[in-house]
């Protein structure tokens, strides 16, 4: 079923934490809590570390969740968030290398775009052992806006020559469907049963395995 939807696009994008790779449970509701305690803020339900890893306007959400500045939250979060911890508690799903090589073999464009910072995104993609990819763009480093706005996936169609209306981009979150939706491309939503949504907008298409595509 879903095989010859992907069959007509040139270009497969791809989100990476949680649709390629994901950091495991235990190390958010460390970290997070830590940081919260540390500058006075307070969580007052475990559910709302989750809101914050995988919702859109984390900013918004650490003021109003966690009553704290998201400067000054941000500020310690990447002093804690070292690259031996975030690298220790990173694992790639088991479909991920896999479908990359699966699709890369039948001669599509592939690419990654995350919101993620540049060091963050390339440790978590040598979790895929060297699956292949054609470009990286990391949203963060690049300077570009966050999602949903679509200057990250304008500029990468830019660079690969690849067209909007040839394009899929495959995300987990509701932050992923209006980042598609804004740049002008289809969207599959996986739904890897981290995070339930409240809503999530203009998902058409759903799977729970990159196996689910071919």
């Amino acid at each position: 079923m879903f095989y010859s939807m992907i069959s007509k696009y040139k270009h497969i994008s791809f989100d990476l934490d949680g649709t390629l790779v994901h950091t495991v449970k235990e190390y958010r509701h460390r970290i997070v809590p830590e940081i919260v305690e540390q500058l006075g803020g307070r969580i007052d339900e475990p559910h709302h570390v989750d809101r914050f890893w995988f919702e859109a306007g984390r900013n918004v959400l650490i003021q109003d969740l966690f009553c704290v500045n998201p400067k000054e939250f941000w500020e310690v979060f990447h002093i804690m968030d070292t690259p031996e911890d975030r690298f220790a508690h990173t694992h790639a799903y088991e479909d991920a290398a896999l479908a990359l090589a699966k699709i890369k073999g039948t001669g599509k464009h592939i690419s990654i775009i995350t919101g993620a910072p540049a060091w963050i995104a390339e440790m978590e993609i040598k979790k895929l052992e060297g699956a292949p990819y054609d470009y990286f763009c990391s949203i963060v480093s690049g300077s570009f806006h966050e999602k949903p706005d679509p200057g990250a996936m304008l500029h990468t169609l830019k660079e690969m020559g690849q067209r909007i209306g040839e394009t899929l981009y495959i995300g987990n979150s509701n932050e992923d469907a209006a980042f598609a939706q804004k740049s002008g491309c289809d969207f599959l939503y996986i739904d890897r049963g981290e995070h339930t949504f409240d809503t999530l907008e203009w998902a058409p298409q759903k799977v729970s395995s990159l196996h689910d595509i071919f």
